[in-house]
């Protein structure tokens, strides 16, 4: 639970798509947000932004991947923001290609962030969430965690790992005060996905959306409403869940309704 004090929060991949609307999500909250991204300059701008609006947030460039850049950044958000009670390992790549198509450092490129990064923003964020007597952890995963996808070995097998992360979160720390969930998204309309469709070994925009009931993609604000509510007490007692938000696509077999 987030204790009397103003709530701190850390958010990676804050930059753009779901990170960044969570970050604001979590900024509108009260929320001070501390937001960790590659590209820096971005998640300044982002900071800035908050800050105008009246919130508190501070910005860091991090490699989820890099260890110490993560327990540094993580550091000075709890420095700065006395304390932390709210996590969410956002940052994520997808990279295509089957085993045998992928070169192997695409392979480990993927696995580095999307699941050393929730790994490591964990590692380094859990003893402060006990210092503060709890708080909420919350990983980005995907549909492709619950289910395959094919030409997208890496991102599928990283995916589904992070599922096994949070669930073993949850029963390491629940006792603790500390929930772990994760949300799986199916496509969303964001910079990666735009990137992603546009690779040539991967169908267009139409094809994805013919095979979900509600007919689009998800918006990442959708996404973010889905963080604050398992980042609140709303959620007190939800833990170790996966949420799908996917307009449908996993629910079974979808054959488009006719015009």
């Amino acid at each position: 639970m987030v204790s009397s004090k103003q709530e701190s929060a850390v958010v990676t991949g804050a930059a753009s798509g779901i990170g960044r609307e969570a970050a604001l999500a979590l900024a509108r909250r009260g929320a001070a947000v501390a937001l960790l991204d590659r590209d820096g300059a971005k998640a300044r701008a982002l900071a800035d932004e908050i800050v105008r609006a009246g919130g508190r947030a501070i910005a860091a460039t991090a490699d989820v991947a890099d260890s110490a850049q993560v327990k540094a950044a993580i550091d000075a958000a709890v420095t700065a923001h006395e304390g932390l009670d709210t996590v969410v390992a956002a940052a994520g790549i997808a990279l295509t290609g089957s085993v045998l198509q992928m070169a192997e450092a695409d392979w480990h490129r993927t696995i580095a962030v999307n699941l050393t990064g929730p790994y490591l923003t964990a590692r380094h964020a859990m003893p402060h969430l006990l210092e503060r007597g709890g708080g909420s952890y919350v990983a980005i995963s995907s549909d492709a965690g619950i289910r395959g996808s094919m030409g997208f070995a890496a991102y599928c097998a990283s995916k589904h790992a992070v599922v096994g992360l949070v669930r073993c979160l949850a029963l390491d720390h629940g006792h603790q005060g500390i929930r772990s969930n994760a949300v799986c998204p199916s496509f969303v309309d964001t910079p990666m996905a735009d990137q992603l469709l546009a690779d040539d070994n991967v169908p267009e925009k139409s094809f994805y959306e013919r095979r979900v009931p509600l007919g689009r993609f998800a918006q990442a604000a959708e996404v973010a409403r889905v963080i604050l509510h398992l980042t609140s007490a709303e959620a007190s007692y939800t833990n170790g869940m996966f949420y799908v938000i996917d307009g449908g696509t996993t629910a079974g077999t979808y054959t488009a309704a006719p015009a």
